[in-house]
């Protein structure tokens, strides 16, 4: 018998992935059996627990095969995020739409992250990915906007936390409604105006409860500087009730 080489094992591995991907999509990650992952791969049952614990370990290798070079690109800090805060925030936000909107694979695991888990006996550990993300990306957001205050470009008065998640909840809920019909609308221009609309409301340079104030119809082609520094440019600091300090 042939001794199986890392190169193979890989591949076995990658072919199980591919298949777990498959398989949830259809039948769901809780009405997935591993023996049917197998016989997709073409491999034994064996095979599936040799590379993985059990199906939570394998929903965390699809996820981390899909998202992770994202989530490393997105939610870790950058030596950069002191340089313009708000900007960068706005590039991140939109990367993230841009991207779901175009990977084919990334749009499978969401589905299946999203829509097709529930968190009932075994399956519970899911929850515990879902919310340390959750958290990742939170402190990333809450980072830049605390690069914000120290650089006086939030309106006085804006919590960075809530700030922070009304941003997530902003981005999260504009993806899931989006997969729940791609058609409904267009993710990255209609994601990209409410980001916009949205860091503008924030800024210091206008009113925080007025978010569409400044932005204009050219603005939806996502200027590199946007609203936001022509709102720097324009007007003085005020609070964020619109009262000058």
């Amino acid at each position: 018998m042939a001794r199986c080489t890392k190169e193979d094992a890989l591949q076995t591995r990658n072919a199980l992935i591919d298949a777990a991907e498959l398989v949830f999509e259809s039948r769901g990650v809780a009405g997935t059996a591993l023996q049917e992952v197998a016989e997709t791969a073409g491999v034994t049952r064996g095979a599936v627990y040799w590379h993985f614990k059990d199906k939570v370990d394998l929903f965390n290798a699809m996820m981390d095969r899909a998202i992770l070079p994202f989530e490393q690109q997105w939610l870790v800090a950058s030596p950069d995020d002191a340089t313009e805060p708000l900007v960068r925030l706005r590039d991140v936000l939109c990367d993230i739409l841009r991207t779901t909107a175009t990977d084919s694979r990334l749009q499978r695991v969401l589905v299946i992250s999203t829509q097709k888990v529930e968190y009932v006996g075994e399956i519970n550990g899911i929850l515990d990915r879902h919310l340390r993300v959750r958290e990742q990306a939170l402190r990333r957001i809450e980072g830049l906007l605390r690069h914000a205050t120290k650089s006086r470009q939030l309106a006085s008065g804006v919590s960075v936390s809530s700030a922070a998640r009304t941003l997530h909840a902003l981005v999260d809920g504009l993806i899931s409604n989006w997969m729940l019909d791609r058609n409904a609308f267009d993710l990255r221009r209609v994601g990209q105006v409410a980001v916009e609309q949205l860091l503008c409301g924030l800024s210091s340079r206008g009113s925080s409860v007025r978010l569409g104030e400044q932005v204009s119809s050219a603005h939806t082609d996502a200027s590199p500087e946007g609203c936001i520094s022509q709102r720097r440019k324009k007007k003085p600091p005020v609070s964020c009730t619109g009262t000058g300090k």
